[in-house]
């Protein structure tokens, strides 16, 4: 058994996996419907292939926590590697998944699982996680590490746009008379996480103006949190977000930058065009885990 606290998550979180195994990021994973067939997040099925079904297929996509057993074994497992585990999960508000793994833990009748609301998704969770394993592989504690991100997360910022309407309806998010307005319009939705919950802020009438929307929302934060990491993430990739992003990276000099794909939880309700911009703010006293 290693001294070194475990880190463990869900697939509200967002991260190659080879980062996982870099990391040793021990994952809850998802369960994701498409059509009539179930699949396992990042097990038996990829988000491209998820991405191909849904443009090529039109086929309606939702996802499900994952059974008790996988809580079971992953977390006995967890706890049999490591001395204690720190949980950072999906907002409470979203899934299940925080609550079931609290309450497994209740039945093995440990207190050495140790878990966090992240209040948040996607890349708000995993820059959240990056933090954490940063402090970790720091030697700071468990307990330490816990608080932090139980303040940080009450300043981090995570904003998506989607290009349609349409995923949102095939997913059952929305009316077919809401999509329909919507496509006749030609508005594309921004959205918020806040509060644990993810909710409207506007519409833009195309990419660049949503990209516009997001600068400012990058001017804003870069002066009020001064030390700081952005992302810039996307559902399918395209020239146009790659060169915003090399932009804003350029501009800003962020302590820490990522441009990563969106993971399967939101691409199966928001859809393959959905793109986002993501920063939080880093405590003065962990600056040095960036370097």
């Amino acid at each position: 058994m290693t001294k070194k606290f475990g880190i463990m998550t869900d697939s509200g979180a967002d991260f190659s996996l080879d980062y996982m195994k870099k990391h040793d990021l021990i994952l809850i994973r998802t369960r994701i419907m498409i059509e009539d067939t179930e699949y396992t997040d990042r097990d038996n099925i990829t988000r491209e292939e998820i991405i191909d079904k849904m443009i090529n297929d039109k086929a309606k996509t939702s996802t499900s926590v994952a059974p008790p057993i996988d809580f079971d074994q992953v977390i006995r497992a967890a706890l049999e590697k490591y001395e204690k585990v720190l949980f950072l999960g999906i907002s409470a508000k979203m899934s299940a998944t925080l609550q079931n793994a609290i309450l497994t833990a209740k039945r093995l009748k440990t207190d050495n699982f140790v878990t966090v609301d992240t209040e948040t998704v996607s890349w708000g969770q995993s820059l959240l996680i990056d933090h954490a394993i940063r402090r970790r592989d720091q030697g700071a504690p468990i307990e330490a590490v816990r608080d932090e991100i139980n303040e940080m997360k009450k300043n981090i910022q995570i904003h998506f746009m989607v290009d349609t309407l349409e995923y949102l309806r095939r997913g059952g998010r929305i009316g077919a008379a809401k999509s329909l307005l919507g496509t006749i319009m030609g508005l594309k939705p921004l959205l918020i996480v806040k509060d644990g919950e993810i909710t409207s802020s506007g519409t833009v009438k195309s990419y660049s103006e949503g990209m516009e929307k997001f600068r400012a929302i990058a001017e804003q934060y870069s002066k009020e949190f001064v030390n700081y990491v952005m992302v810039v993430m996307y559902g399918l990739d395209n020239p146009e977000i790659k060169a915003f992003s090399e932009e804003i990276n350029k501009q800003y000099k962020p302590l820490h930058f990522f441009y990563e794909p969106i993971g399967a939880n939101i691409i199966c309700h928001a859809g393959p065009y959905v793109f986002g911009l993501g920063i939080i703010k880093i405590p003065d006293s962990a600056v040095d885990a960036y370097k």
